[in-house]
């Protein structure tokens, strides 16, 4: 089951939509965003969302002047999936520095380290973090005050 919860401005929150399948194909998420827009959903800013298949594409091709933020929490998990074990700490705690850094000029730091550091021995992990930076680090041109609820949907599973 994938659930949609949405976030007004004030901070309150709801489902608004789930999803019960076996596929992640795109015409799946096309079709229930295009329905939660046709339910009165008129304004969205930002999705937060895993690399489910397809969902990206779905989402701006419905809510196209929104951002994509992809769930850091699970993107570390994939990454670190892929590393040895001697390697574990002081690989995470490359990701962290970016992930965690206090400003998007910090992460910009952080990520040139990270890409010195770990090519050479895991370029396919290092090049994945590059490829899909835009939408890891979305949550940078938000208020400090909200980044901690939106760079990851562990929220909403927890829900």
């Amino acid at each position: 089951m994938y659930v949609i919860f949405g976030i007004d401005e004030n901070g309150y929150s709801e489902i608004l939509d789930f999803v019960i399948g076996a596929t992640e194909f795109a015409t799946v998420w096309y079709e229930t965003l295009l329905s939660l827009k046709d339910r009165g959903v008129k304004e969205v800013f930002l999705g937060v969302m895993d690399s489910l298949s397809g969902i990206e594409y779905a989402f701006c091709k419905v809510f196209p002047k929104a951002d994509i933020q992809r769930c850091i929490v699970h993107k570390v998990c994939n990454s670190v999936a892929k590393i040895r074990r001697k390697d574990y700490q002081a690989f995470t705690e490359s990701l962290k520095a970016i992930y965690e850094a206090p400003s998007k000029e910090q992460v910009l730091i952080m990520l040139d380290e990270f890409n010195t550091k770990w090519p050479k021995i895991y370029s396919r992990v290092v090049s994945d973090w590059n490829n899909s930076v835009d939408t890891l680090l979305s949550y940078y041109n938000y208020p400090n005050s909200i980044r901690k609820c939106i760079y990851t949907i562990n929220w909403i599973e927890r829900a």
